[in-house]
């Protein structure tokens, strides 16, 4: 079975890939059937309405089926920050640990504030004449003071999970993805593709 997935990010594919054996499951990006490159617009007021953008508009370029996603942390603290805005709050250009530093800065000198965030991601796959499925996860955790560990991207390094007393970058490849929403998501996703009268 082949998933095209609507994404430019191949830590995105990698992480879908790592769930699935590959003579189960291929996950291939649209550009191997565009040869090129495109940016959909996110100006859906949700996760699901910009996964469902994005899932569609590529569909409909690559005349098949498409994945796409949208996720972004939360920060219970701040509430209006990040969220759908999560890649629009950080300037073009930063790197994970200029992003994460920007984070800390919003807590200095704000000790009392809590640190709760979440991980949240939703899944949309869509067929060319606009059908599709969904399916979304959330993981909760906890802001670090500092980065810690040195494995995974993105937030890892940061989000601290209480009841396992460590960051997800402090965990190996295997377990990570176990907790990563968008592969709780992608799996939930697969069983009701399984289902689909196809």
């Amino acid at each position: 079975m082949e998933i095209i997935v609507g994404t430019n990010n191949q830590g995105k594919l990698q992480e879908m890939q790592s769930a699935y054996p590959k003579d189960q499951i291929r996950f291939v990006s649209y550009v191997d059937y565009t040869n090129k490159e495109y940016e959909v617009a996110e100006t859906g007021k949700t996760y699901a309405e910009n996964a469902l953008l994005k899932a569609r508009f590529y569909a409909k370029i690559v005349g098949k089926p498409v994945l796409a996603d949208d996720g972004g942390l939360e920060i219970k603290a701040f509430p209006t920050l990040l969220g759908v805005e999560t890649a629009r709050f950080f300037k073009a250009g930063m790197n994970d640990s200029e992003k994460n530093q920007q984070l800390f800065e919003l807590f200095e000198g704000q000790p009392s504030l809590t640190r709760a965030i979440s991980l949240n991601a939703v899944l949309v796959y869509a067929w060319p004449n606009g059908e599709s499925l969904i399916s979304g996860q959330e993981l909760k955790g906890e802001l670090t003071t500092k980065e810690v560990g040195e494995m995974g991207y993105g937030f890892d390094k940061i989000f601290y999970l209480p009841k396992k007393h460590t960051t997800l970058a402090q965990l190996p490849k295997a377990q990570r993805n176990d907790l990563s929403p968008r592969v709780s998501a992608l799996k939930q996703l697969i069983e009701q593709l399984k289902e689909q009268p196809r």
